[in-house]
């Protein structure tokens, strides 16, 4: 049994991290060795979150271990073992642990043991086969997540766009005083805060120091209480505090409809110009893969031109951090989320300020607080004006806005799974699925199918249904490589009409419908041949963002549904078609 603390150091060769090996004691001797290497291993590149989910799945592991009774080597760990530490798992699931953690417990163990297969051959047993995924269709009696209603998101909105020009027209009110040369002069009311903002910035160049500091140079927080309404709103004049964070955090996760966790880690040089549009820019950050805990890139693109777009929330977040980024650790100086707080330090009894990413915990605090202020706020606003009343903000969690975002675009694509898909940056559909069900969904589902039914009846039949049709019953509009679109033109939410969100892009169109015969062949590889020359003359970026969509949907999912024996005579129907024009 190993006695030694498993640490693990930040980039700088510091102790960021520590567990004690002794937790394991169910585990044999020959089997903990192997499993804490794999530990270490694959630790070294985690979050300490994540750490500490492996650990724990390991210390689950090793109670199996010694309640089983079965395992008194690493050459006993075979896959019938794992397959009663699967039922294990699920008995204890029904009992007591979360849902879902037998799940997650077994998927965080996997890289261990395939580490231990890969790394120490001979240490566990020859016929070991780790199950992928043992606990399928785990979602399937999932209750519908909770989602907010379109109003109270604007509600939210509202909230955030109000107090960030406050924020922001305060914080440059600040930075000119700051930057003054000379003391401001007197007002006639005293002192004035021009001139408690400028010799406050000299004590801690620029930084709004902690309290015992303000005493020490005569500054009483009394005073700033009384006179300009405290220590927090001081400090804005500043740099960022925790309650001026909120509102950008929750504006620019419903804009981007990202999970909280990894939008809490953004890191600044999150902005990247659009290669095709100047008024765009998109927004990348990352998030970590369950069960992998592979880093995937997640990535939205915003017009800038509008006033509260994410991009420009996000470059008023760098300012509005810039006074404080050296002063964070080194580890996390390329954060966005950073704010600087106050703490007591045991050993001196003293105020010190600390700058690091918000945590958690006080990230949830402050948005209460904030949800306090925006309705001290709409019930002002009610007072004066009774006959536009505004909404309430009800208590909600930023985990909310990831489905709740995710179910409006869905709505207003017409019901279109892949808009929602891409929204949220979702690899299967089956996952995006898990967000959008709802009994408000599932109706619009259906209807949906009803619809896309009714129009391909009426394409087959007409509009009777009674006998076949040699002129179509309404004008088609001509699409892309000379198919025809029964639908262009949509009833939007308001009852009004609009056109096809996926005109000019039917491939993807979920109503698509190419019979499997040779004329149509011919055209889908005539599409292919011609995806495929412009791909070795375009601008390679162009070319996957603007064609490398359709390209993939004609050759991955089309072309194999047509019969090996046809492609002979599509090829010789496709050499004498017209040729298409040129993608530019």
């Amino acid at each position: 049994m190993p006695s030694d603390t498993i640490m693990f150091t930040d980039a700088w060769g510091k102790s960021a991290q520590g567990f004690d090996p002794d937790q394991l004691s169910g585990l044999p001797v020959d089997l903990c060795q192997p499993l804490v290497d794999a530990f270490r291993a694959c630790g070294a590149g985690q979050k300490p979150a994540t750490r500490r989910t492996t650990w724990g799945a390991l210390r689950r592991f090793a109670r199996f271990v010694a309640d089983d009774g079965m395992i008194g080597t690493a050459s006993d760990l075979d896959t019938a073992a794992l397959g009663r530490y699967v039922l294990w798992l699920k008995k204890e699931g029904a009992s007591r642990a979360p849902r879902g953690a037998h799940a997650v417990a077994f998927d965080v163990l996997r890289p261990l043991l395939i580490w231990c297969q890969r790394n120490r051959p001979g240490a566990l047993a020859r016929d070991l086969e780790i199950p992928w995924n043992p606990f399928p269709g785990r979602r399937t009696h999932q209750q519908p997540r909770q989602r907010l209603s379109p109003d109270q998101i604007k509600a939210i909105l509202r909230a955030c766009y109000e107090e960030i020009d406050e924020i922001w027209a305060r914080f440059q009110h600040g930075q000119e005083v700051i930057r003054c040369p000379e003391l401001p002069p007197k007002t006639l009311r005293g002192q004035g805060l021009d001139r408690w903002i400028w010799r406050i910035s000299r004590i801690e160049r620029g930084l709004m120091p902690d309290r015992a500091a303000l005493e020490e140079h005569g500054i009483r927080s009394s005073t700033l209480v009384r006179f300009w309404g405290g220590y927090r709103t001081i400090a804005q004049y500043f740099h960022i505090t925790t309650d001026t964070l909120v509102p950008f955090f929750l504006a620019i996760a419903i804009q981007t409809a990202a999970n909280p966790e990894p939008l809490r880690h953004i890191r600044r040089n999150c902005l990247v110009p659009h290669p095709l549009d100047e008024h765009r820019m998109i927004v990348e950050w990352t998030k970590a893969k369950t069960g992998t805990r592979q880093q995937k890139a997640q990535r939205r693109s915003f017009d800038r031109r509008r006033r509260y777009a994410a991009p420009n929330l996000i470059e008023m977040m760098l300012t509005l951090t810039e006074p404080i980024v050296a002063t964070a650790p080194p580890g996390e100086q390329d954060r966005l989320f950073l704010t600087r707080s106050v703490r007591k330090e045991p050993a001196r009894h003293s105020l010190r300020g600390r700058t690091e990413v918000i945590e958690h915990s006080v990230l949830r605090r402050a948005i209460l607080r904030f949800t306090e202020r925006a309705n001290r706020r709409i019930e002002e606003w009610n007072a004066a004006h009774p006959g536009k009343p505004r909404e309430r903000i009800a208590s909600f969690a930023p985990a909310l806005f990831r489905g709740t975002v995710a179910t409006e675009h869905y709505r207003a694509s017409g019901g279109d799974i892949f808009a929602a898909q891409s929204i949220l940056n979702h690899t299967s559909t089956s996952t995006t699925e898990t967000y959008l069900k709802s009994e408000a969904t599932t109706r619009f589902q259906r209807q949906a199918i009803a619809r896309l039914q009714d129009l391909m009846i009426a394409w087959v039949c007409g509009r009777d249904r009674n006998a076949p049709v040699t002129e179509p019953v309404e004008p088609l509009a001509a699409v892309p490589f000379g198919h025809d679109c029964l639908s262009p033109v949509a009833p939007g939410r308001d009852g009004s009409e609009r056109l096809c969100p996926r005109f000019g892009g039917c491939l993807a169109c979920p109503g698509l419908v190419i019979p499997v015969d040779t004329e149509h062949l011919a055209r889908v590889l005539a599409a292919i041949d011609r995806f495929e020359q412009a791909r070795n003359r375009l601008d390679p970026r162009r070319w996957s963002l603007l064609y490398a969509p359709s390209w993939r949907i004609l050759t991955q999912d089309i072309l194999p549904d047509f019969p090996a024996d046809m492609h002979e005579a599509a090829r010789v129907i496709a050499a004498n078609m017209p040729a298409l024009p040129e993608l530019e």
